[in-house]
């Protein structure tokens, strides 16, 4: 893998030449910001790996010898003709779930994946769902979307590894059950099935 200063002076890490900051990276950097999460280029540690799926943020950081992992889950709120709300709620991990998540990124290889624009046959759309995996190290960090991998499993071998990831992500029960909780406590009639959907799901009435 082979790397990409960034021009800002004084810019400690540098950018993997796999990633891609041209959009996905200026939208997730205003929730980010919103929901209280680290810079991924700021955050001191050996190893860090964060994963969104537009209703959840997973978050594994190395912590002098220990691997801690916390989840975010959040929410907007939808409104005719203006902004809704952002809900949201930081879970820190148990460590079993912590580590079967570690196993999981290092199984489907997730640091190595480029982002989707290139890999080849990798195409884009306005609809659907856009993961982003980022990654740092003492001394680099990485940026990468890739849309809708379900649409192209079966032709691009990557996006089969990262959809088998995703599988077993959330077949894991603690996070399932956190998720429960999340949904039964958020605060909205209406909302956005995922962060940048178009679709809207709404709380049915006794």
């Amino acid at each position: 893998m082979t790397f990409i200063s960034l021009t800002a002076v004084g810019q400690v890490k540098v950018l993997t030449n796999d990633s891609d900051t041209v959009f996905w990276f200026k939208e997730f950097k205003a929730i980010r910001n919103h929901i209280g999460l680290e810079p991924t280029e700021k955050i001191d540690s050996k190893f860090y790996f964060r994963f969104w799926d537009g209703t959840k943020a997973i978050e594994l950081k190395q912590v002098n010898d220990q691997l801690i992992g916390t989840v975010t889950l959040f929410l907007q709120q939808y409104k005719k003709r203006k902004e809704g709300r952002l809900y949201f709620k930081k879970i820190i991990l148990s460590e079993r779930t912590t580590n079967t998540i570690y196993e999981l990124v290092m199984r489907y290889k997730l640091i190595d994946l480029p982002t989707d624009n290139q890999i080849n046959g990798w195409d884009s759309g306005k609809d659907g769902i856009t993961y982003i995996i980022e990654y740092a190290n003492e001394k680099n960090y990485s940026f990468k979307n890739y849309w809708t991998p379900t649409s192209l499993k079966e032709k691009i071998p990557e996006a089969k590894q990262l959809v088998d990831f995703i599988d077993n992500l959330n077949q894991i029960e603690e996070l399932k059950a956190i998720k429960n909780k999340f949904m039964d406590h958020q605060p909205f009639t209406y909302w956005y099935t995922f962060i940048g959907s178009a679709r809207i799901t709404f709380k049915p009435t006794n």
